[in-house]
Order: C-alpha cells, then structure tokens, then sequence
C-alpha cells in the first residue's frame, strides 16, 4: 500500500519518510515542490524512471498544467525535507525574488536539456553510452577526484528502465565497467567519473 504526502497546517517545511508517495496518477499534484534534502523519484505510468532529484531540483511542475497530465510519479527514494508551493504562492514568490525566479527556470531548462538528451540517445547511442551517461549524472555535482559516490545506486532493472534496455545488457556493461576499473559496489554504487567522463569524450560525446 502507498503512503501519500497529506498537508496539514501550512508550513514552510514538509518531512516525509522514505518511500512516500508525494503525488502519483490517481492523485495529481496540486503544489510544485522544491527539494530542500533527500533523494526523489519520478517515474511514469509504465514504471520507467523518468528523473532522479537531488537536493535543489524543483518537481510537480506540471500542476501549472491542471488535471490534464497525471502522467508522472514522485516517490521518496530517502527521507526527505521539501517546500511545498501552491500556484498562487509560486506567482507570489516569482514576483518577489527574481533570484527564485531564475532559479526555478534554470531547474527546469535543465531537466529539459535532460530529457531532449535522452530522447536522442535511445535514437543514436549505444547502450554503454547510454549507461555511462547516466552514471556520471548520477555522480555529485562538486568535482571529486578518484572514487566518488552516486547520489542513487539504482538496481539493474531500475537502470535498464531509465535507458531503455534489457536487465541482461545492464548486467553486461556494469560488470564490463566493474573489470575496467570504473565501477565498484560497496555495497553502493561508486564510480571513477574522470574515467566514465574520458571514455563519453572519446566516443564524441559530452557527460
């Protein structure tokens, strides 16, 4: 059974355990949150995951849009602390601070960039192009040298969902990346990024 977000007296921060449902098919969103902490999912009808939020990121967006396109799940893949915005709050801040404003455009422009690169590589890549790409993404933002943790450490199935491939391919290239050093599991995931990010430059492609 899903446990779903409910909002009780208005309040500037929402804590939710793991594995809470903030807004699904059924259930719509009614509010665009921001990200304050923890680690969500978004994922569509079929299950595929869409988007992984990191702390900073906006999601619920398409609110904006009415009841039109219940189309996306949001789920909390860790304990997390968000800010929740109700359309009118939203307009109010925008014309308040023009620093959120830019702030929120920037998210989304970004996740756009995302999803325009995605769609081009189910069309054009490899699947260990594929892979790759995601993993550097999945990476912190802040440079690191050597290993470095991903933010997610998605299972085999949760990453042939995300590229669009088999769970038998997934298991193919992770442990190809595992013999040439890139990827360890301990037991999260850990990756090289300056490796991943040198083998996506060579192949003519950008991280």
């Amino acid at each position: 059974m899903r446990r779903f977000l409910t909002h009780g007296r208005k309040s500037r921060f929402t804590d939710l355990p793991a594995g809470v449902t903030v807004f699904d098919i059924e259930r719509s969103s009614r509010h665009i949150y921001l990200l304050q902490s923890g680690r969500i999912y978004l994922t569509n009808s079929q299950g595929v995951i869409v988007d992984y939020l990191a702390p900073g990121h906006f999601f619920g967006e398409k609110c904006l849009l009415g009841s039109r396109y219940p189309d996306q799940i949001a789920t909390s893949h860790s304990p997390v602390r968000v800010t929740p915005f109700s359309k009118s709050e939203l307009l109010d801040q925008l014309q308040l601070d023009r620093r959120f404003a830019l702030r929120l455009l920037k998210d989304l422009v970004l996740r756009l960039d995302r999803y325009e690169q995605a769609l081009g590589d189910f069309v054009l890549e490899r699947i260990e192009v594929r892979l790759a790409r995601l993993l550097c993404r999945l990476a912190p933002a802040k440079p690191g040298s050597g290993w470095v943790p991903l933010l997610f450490s998605p299972t085999n199935p949760e990453l042939a969902r995300t590229i669009g491939t088999t769970r038998w391919q997934i298991s193919h290239y992770m442990h190809r990346f595992q013999q040439l050093g890139w990827l360890q599991r301990r037991p999260s995931l850990w990756v090289q990024r300056d490796s991943l990010k040198e083998f996506l430059e060579s192949s003519g492609k950008r991280p």
